[in-house]
């Protein structure tokens, strides 16, 4: 748009031009036999008619200005496709794409998880923050091993019965307050939920291949579901409302232990920790037991075996060693030692 003024020779305008110009036109060339076929950002309204894409497999139509999902009845030959940031209200008109094993419609206005019931050999499906408000409509989908359904609106974990190859279950930022309904997924090795409203740690000792479990951001205090055949490696805790961690030592796999920002107030947190032969990271700053001029040296010297203390080296690998067996009177001994023998002792 081109807008002119035209003023008088005494400075008052007289009139306004304006030119309004035709959007630019972009072309782009794709052959009829491309497999992957990219329209990431071309602004596209609408979806034309590509039925002359007869080996397409990869399809992107991330960030453009799409609001309904129509004209690809004829690319059966589909396995990847990509609605990513548009605009698009409802999943609709995908019954011919019998062959897609992923599907993306994160960022877009959608209410309701529908119409994929013939996806049946969907592996991965994203819905990253739309508005839903129920996990359904996914009853058909038993290949389905990746789902990401962070930032919506969910209030419960349910319908996940016949999901049974479930791999990693994302469901961050929604509205969960239990951990629920996923004792029955023995294939789950990832499942996060961080930023929701879950306050106890419990239901998750059916998970017998979990090896990540993300709960960062919740307003959790108790931990009384970990059960200690549990294969964890990571297990995140970080800014919720702890106040103690208890039997947590029994997870002989648990690498990365996570807690900063909570209420953990005395040092028996390392009584736990120090028995865990394998662990190498750990955060527990930002807690009040944290804020003692002798923290950093204390927590170096209890854990011979970790290489990273809140996000940086604190020493290396080559000279871990592994925890010792923690008596009494060695854990007194090593609370009334002063920080010069603690941070020479852990050197």
């Amino acid at each position: 748009m081109n807008v002119t003024n035209i003023t008088s020779e005494d400075g008052v305008k007289e009139y306004e031009n304006i030119v309004v110009e035709p959007e630019e036109i972009e072309y782009v060339e794709i052959s009829p036999d491309a497999k992957n076929v990219d329209l990431t950002r071309h602004r596209l309204k609408e979806i034309g008619d590509y039925s002359w894409l007869t080996h397409v497999e990869h399809f992107s139509l991330r960030w453009n200005l799409i609001k309904k999902i129509e004209n690809l009845d004829s690319l059966t030959t589909l396995t990847h496709l990509e609605f990513y940031d548009n605009q698009i209200t409802k999943v609709e008109n995908l019954d011919s794409l019998v062959n897609l094993e992923v599907l993306d419609l994160s960022f877009n206005r959608i209410t309701k998880i529908e119409n994929l019931e013939k996806l049946t050999k969907l592996k991965t499906l994203f819905f990253v923050h739309n508005k839903i408000t129920k996990i359904e409509g996914l009853e058909t989908l038993t290949k389905l091993e990746y789902l990401e359904l962070g930032d919506n609106r969910i209030a419960q974990i349910e319908n996940l019965e016949n999901n049974l190859k479930l791999d990693r279950l994302f469901l961050g930022a929604n509205q969960i307050r239990v951990i629920e309904n996923v004792d029955h997924l023995k294939n789950l090795t990832v499942l996060s939920l961080p930023a929701n409203a879950i306050t106890i740690v419990d239901n998750i000792a059916g998970l017998t291949s979990l090896k990540e479990i993300y709960l960062a951001q919740n307003g959790i205090k108790y931990i009384c579901g970990i059960d200690e055949h549990l294969p964890l490696e990571i297990l995140d805790l970080n800014q919720n409302r702890l106040e103690k961690v208890e039997n947590i030592h029994q997870l002989s796999t648990l690498t990365d232990f996570w807690a900063r920002g909570n209420k953990l107030s005395d040092w028996s947190i390392l009584d736990e920790l120090v028995r865990l032969p394998l662990l190498s990271c750990v955060y527990l700053d930002s807690n009040p037991f944290s804020e003692a001029d002798t923290y950093r040296g204390k927590v170096i010297r209890f854990l011979p075996q970790i290489y990273r203390l809140d996000g940086t080296q604190c020493r290396e690998k080559s000279i871990l060693r592994p925890p010792k067996v923690v008596t009494e009177s060695t854990r007194v001994e090593f609370e009334n030692a002063s920080e010069e023998q603690q941070t020479a002792e852990s050197v």
